[in-house]
């Protein structure tokens, strides 16, 4: 509701429904969870916790309070504008179609690369159980499963996310527990503020290198804001999507706190003597043992399908909101599957650009898709201010502290760790939003001509 109106309705904004109706709140807050996806938390150990020399648990801290800020902001744009499009949405009704256009294209970056990112990471671990099978084979059935799952519908979808999400939360709690087996069989403290911050290292990498690992794990929980692709397919989506934000994003930050503060304890000088890409292989064999290490393959391959499920379909439904709107060609973008009302010519054309995964670069990779998504949530945050405090005047403390304090907050730790993604991925990034001002102004070009 907004001053008493009821805004869960398509035709407010001169949009059809043509989604399907289907999903409550756990079902959006698992899809969230499917994609960030909870053993992420494995994906990212070895390299963060080297570079942060222990202080993976604190880069998480920062990662969490940033993304906090900016759910909230995501919260309130949801229940102003309930539609497929998440932050092409929001930015192009609050402050200019271009600018939303801009908006959805820099954050298209991150939901594209995001299913890359994940079939690289499993066909890391595939080998460990299937040698012998050629990497381009893993990869193209992972993005055939992937695929073809997303075009099912989204309640195959969903049903799919919900069986994955519980395999990973069971392993990872199983792992947590290992941990402080391990921390009270060596008489270590378990409340010690040494998994947290590493006082004899901090000299070397500071705050700036703590920040610069938060800035890599933000790609952690680019789920939480996924969830806003699904308001069209949510049962009172204000309410339930505004919700389904924070529950995801808290819950996320969590556990990944939680958990890697007791596998900093567990192994106070892990973070010398892993690598950057096995890192969480040894972490498990070293508190767990060979079978769970083994176990790790497998429940890795499970949760980089559910994110790339779930990534696709996000991707899949921004890129219908562009076309909806005439940003990119309506006929292609805009369409809707008849018999499964899903987006399906935009999940093809994902899982084709996805076999590009067998060319791309871990490591500039997941700098790239934080790239986007950051700027995105900086714009997201922005947008709350001038929605909320100028166009609709709010006005008052709570006001305030709602439409100034808290998205200025959520900006100002976001493009923080923006600048701190390295130089080459700012210059890419770069490279990439000029492109998507390239397409605008053909874009604008055409209507001109049609007109």
């Amino acid at each position: 509701m907004i001053d008493g109106r009821r805004i869960d309705t398509l035709k407010e904004f001169g949009y059809e429904q043509k989604l399907e109706r289907v999903l409550g709140l756990p079902g959006v807050c698992l899809f969230g969870f499917a994609y960030l996806a909870p053993c992420t938390i494995f994906s990212y150990f070895g390299l963060v916790n080297g570079s942060t020399h222990g202080m993976i648990s604190l880069a998480y801290a920062i990662a969490t309070i940033a993304m906090f800020f900016t759910a909230l902001s995501y919260r309130q744009m949801v229940v102003a504008f309930p539609v497929a499009g998440s932050v092409y949405s929001y930015v192009g009704k609050t402050m200019h179609p271009n600018i939303g256009f801009m908006a959805g294209w820099a954050i298209l970056l991150g939901y594209i690369l995001l299913p890359m990112i994940n079939y690289i990471i499993a066909s890391g671990y595939i080998p460990i159980l299937l040698p012998g099978v050629p990497i381009w084979a893993d990869i193209f059935a992972l993005i055939t499963i992937v695929t073809v799952v997303n075009l099912a519908g989204v309640k195959i979808m969903s049903a799919f996310d919900n069986i994955f999400i519980v395999i990973q939360l069971a392993f990872v709690i199983a792992v947590v527990i290992f941990a402080v087996k391990t921390i009270l069989s060596k008489n270590y403290d378990i409340i010690d503020i040494s998994g947290l911050w590493n006082a004899s290292e901090w000299g070397s990498v500071g705050i700036t290198g703590v920040i610069g690992g938060a800035s890599v794990l933000c790609l952690c929980f680019l789920g939480f804001d996924s969830v806003t692709t699904l308001a069209e397919e949510t049962k009172n989506p204000g309410k339930t999507v505004g919700r389904a934000l924070i529950i995801v994003c808290l819950t996320a930050g969590g556990l990944f706190v939680l958990s890697t503060y007791l596998f900093q304890l567990a192994w106070p000088d892990g973070w010398m003597q892993i690598d950057s890409g096995r890192g969480s292989y040894q972490l498990v064999g070293y508190i767990a043992g060979q079978f769970m290490a083994t176990f790790l393959c497998v429940v890795m391959i499970v949760s980089c399908l559910a994110s790339a499920v779930s990534s696709q379909a996000s991707c899949a439904r921004i890129l219908f909101g562009m076309g909806r709107d005439h940003q990119l060609p309506a006929r292609f973008f805009g369409h809707i599957s008849t018999r499964f009302k899903v987006p399906s010519y935009n999940i093809i054309l994902i899982g084709v650009v996805s076999l590009l995964s067998l060319y791309i670069d871990f490591d500039l990779g997941t700098t790239m898709i934080n790239f986007g998504a950051l700027l995105g949530f900086t714009l997201v945050n922005i947008s709350v201010f001038v929605h909320y405090w100028m166009k609709e005047c709010r006005r008052g403390i709570k006001a305030a502290v709602n439409y100034i304090v808290l998205p200025a907050a959520g900006a100002s730790v976001c493009i923080s760790l923006w600048v701190n993604l390295g130089r080459k991925a700012l210059i890419i990034g770069s490279i990439w939003l000029v492109i998507g001002g390239i397409v605008l102004l053909v874009t604008i070009n055409k209507k001109k001509k049609d007109v």
